[in-house]
């Protein structure tokens, strides 16, 4: 693996322990529920980036929105059991130096116009729209190739919030780690965790 294949992976793995330790309700769920729990989360960023840049423009918030979303299309690639690298980054690619530089490729990979200030609530809500297509052909026994889609829907919307990232100067692995933290410290739990994982 290059670096940025590394610290993807690493970002899964990441998420995936703290999914386990700090967001047991929904880690012991069911797979189907898990998806649907993480697509409402993906519509509720919907609406709040449609509001942040319709109606009430606020830069750092926005930029939360976005750690946000990427963080929940990272528990959605374990959750699905893919490697994020795997999807983003074709094997005849170059290798790229930073998270930022694999965002900027994929600015031309999806041919994203980054002169349109509303890029990013043209294409977000519908991709979107199709994840939750997808867990509801679940529940109809629909013949739907659902897993397909749902793979294909959380690297796309990984994908723009990489691009996103890459647009609003947002240092992805850092700031996760900075969100994550901020949700573990809510748990009554946090310095017994944090002094287990130490030892």
């Amino acid at each position: 693996m290059n670096g940025v294949q590394e610290q993807l992976f690493n970002l899964q793995i990441t998420q995936l322990k703290h999914d386990e330790l700090f967001h047991k309700e929904i880690s012991r769920l069911g797979i189907h529920q898990r998806l649907n729990h993480m697509a409402l989360h993906f519509a509720k960023y919907s609406g709040k980036i449609c509001d942040c840049v319709l109606n009430t423009p606020d830069e750092e918030n926005l930029k939360r929105i976005i750690i946000d979303s990427f963080i929940i299309s990272v528990t959605c690639a374990n959750i699905l059991n893919f490697r994020i690298s795997d999807r983003l980054i074709p094997f005849e690619e170059k290798k790229f130096s930073s998270l930022d530089d694999l965002g900027g490729d994929l600015i031309k990979r999806l041919e994203i116009n980054m002169h349109d200030p509303l890029w990013l609530i043209k294409v977000f809500p519908i991709v979107v729209g199709e994840f939750a297509k997808a867990c509801e052909s679940v529940d109809h026994l629909e013949s739907f190739s659902y897993r397909e889609s749902m793979i294909d829907s959380t690297a796309r919307i990984c994908s723009l919030m990489l691009v996103a990232a890459s647009q609003f100067k947002i240092d992805l692995a850092s700031e996760v780690s900075s969100r994550l933290n901020e949700v573990k410290k809510k748990s009554i739990f946090f310095d017994y965790y944090m002094t287990s994982l130490d030892q």
